[in-house]
């Protein structure tokens, strides 16, 4: 039986809870987890002593005054984001050099101890940069997150050193064979980052926090990740704990922006395990036994701190990264370093607003759902106003399509009401119930019979698939061609314009 939207519309409010709903399957993402999906886009900001060494890694190893932005604006950084349609800012509060951007009280290695920094005091202005960054976060609506890199090559012995005899000749600490212990000093960093509070006297509210594996040096150091979490999730926890595999989210495998096309949100092994391979972080483990979703980090530029010899990506190469990432169920990074001034070059921010109206010209272009009608080979307990296919279309991320637990393969169908041109389309499972999903199909109706435009694998939070022609139709059938448990539809558009 056909049912239109406008139908469905019209009865939805006399649902009940139904005591059949399906149960979840396997590991499912947590409340923060999925909150995290539905971000999708947000950007990276490398910034602070390597921005004025030109340097990646900052083995220069320089002294605090080294920091000097001429007119930093952290306020431009977020009114930069926002205007280009990205949720969030993730700033590198202490990279691998060791230098910290806030007001710490653990190390003489930080901007406040700089030329910059006094100047600033003097003023009455405040120095504490990631304090500042995560005040602009808020005023312009935007989450705000940290990057705080447990190596530090200011404490690693293995590392060369530049500093001798000045104050900031400190302890080295860093490694397993040397005195002190370095987890105490990164567990204090990490408490003043997460108990920080605003200017304003409101607690910083952290949506992301990058624990980066990475290391140069040969220096074995044990982290104590256990103690490291315990702080996290005491005091932000909303916020996710990225890692090379987890906790929350996980790398993708490359710092491209990309992913294959099958992609699962699950791993079986932990941050404390024997680490994945790049390409198995990129395809996951289907059914694994933890919900760690990739994220796929990337720059806008070669390097992730500002180089003015470098030019930024095109327009078209983000969009091409952003529909092989986001378009592929996992999460964008993307790195937008601020330059010597402290500012957002003008270049890069521009290219930002040309790739939002690619996105906007593609994403925005939805079928108008008045006049669609639906069918489904089948209905969970025949209650179509719970689970019947319109629940596809109604923009409500609670409800979807399903069938009983015995189905694990099905169809819908959707009548365009008419003649339309179809330049893409995007997909959504209910991954709130789990990732189950493993085959589907789309097909328009052409010349009296359906042709299959779209095949995918795992689905997931999202797939966006861009037709490589324009197809026209007057029907449109989604297939389940495999599942590993009931398939579960949350949304379905249709994104093109009727002839």
């Amino acid at each position: 039986m056909w049912l239109s939207f406008i139908s469905f519309v019209a009865c939805i409010s006399h649902a009940s809870t139904d005591p059949s709903a399906p149960s979840p399957y396997l590991r499912v993402p947590s409340p923060r987890q999925l909150a995290w999906h539905r971000l999708e886009y947000y950007a990276f900001l490398h910034f602070g002593p390597n921005t004025f060494t030109n340097e990646e890694w900052g083995k220069s190893q320089s002294t605090p005054d080294v920091f000097n932005p001429t007119s930093l604006d952290t306020d431009q950084w977020a009114k930069t984001f926002a205007d280009a349609g990205m949720a969030g800012m993730i700033l590198t509060a202490k990279h691998h050099d060791g230098m910290c951007l806030w007001n710490t009280t653990t190390t003489s290695y930080k901007i406040g101890n700089g030329k910059w920094a006094k100047d600033r005091l003097a003023k009455g202005l405040d120095a504490d940069v990631v304090k500042m960054a995560a005040a602009s976060a808020k005023k312009f609506g935007i989450k705000f997150g940290i990057y705080l890199s447990p190596w530090d090559i200011h404490r690693d012995p293995a590392m060369p050193k530049n500093l001798t005899g000045t104050p900031y000749d400190e302890p080295q600490i860093f490694g397993d064979n040397t005195p002190g212990d370095y987890n105490d000093l990164y567990k204090s960093q990490l408490t003043e980052l997460v108990t920080m509070r605003l200017g304003d006297g409101a607690p910083i509210e952290l949506f992301e926090i990058w624990l980066d594996g990475a290391s140069g040096s040969d220096t074995v150091q044990t982290f104590d990740w256990t103690a490291f979490r315990d702080i996290i999730r005491q005091n932000q926890p909303e916020a996710i704990m990225w890692g090379h595999q987890g906790v929350d989210a996980r790398w993708v495998g490359n710092e491209d922006g990309v992913t294959v096309a099958t992609n699962w949100h699950t791993i079986s092994r932990t941050q404390d395990s024997t680490r994945y391979s790049g390409d198995q972080l990129q395809t996951g483990v289907r059914d694994g036994l933890y919900w760690a979703p990739a994220e796929a980090d990337a720059r806008i530029r070669d390097g992730w701190f500002y180089h003015s010899t470098e030019k930024p990506k095109n327009a078209d190469a983000l969009m091409s990264m952003y529909l092989k990432s986001v378009g592929q169920s996992v999460n964008l990074l993307l790195d937008v370093p601020p330059d010597t001034t402290g500012k957002i070059v003008n270049s890069d921010a521009e290219i930002l607003l040309r790739f939002k109206s690619q996105r906007d010209a593609l994403l925005k272009n939805a079928i108008p759902k008045a006049g669609l009608a639906f069918n489904a080979s089948s209905v969970r307990g025949n209650n179509s106003i719970l689970y019947g296919p319109a629940n596809v279309l109604d923009d409500n991320n609670e409800t979807y399509w399903a069938m009983d637990d015995d189905k694990k393969s099905g169809w819908l169908e959707i009548d365009l009401g008419g003649s339309v041109s179809i330049d893409a389309f995007i997909v959504q499972e209910h991954i709130a119930l789990g990732q189950r999903i493993g085959g589907y199909s789309i097909d328009a109706y052409v010349n009296g019979a359906f042709r299959t435009v779209v095949t995918g694998t795992s689905m997931g939070y999202m797939r966006i698939h861009r037709l490589s022609s324009t197809s026209t139709t007057t029907r449109l059938r989604l297939r389940i061609t495999q599942a590993n448990a009931t398939p579960l539809i949350s949304s379905v558009q249709v994104l093109g314009a009727r002839s």
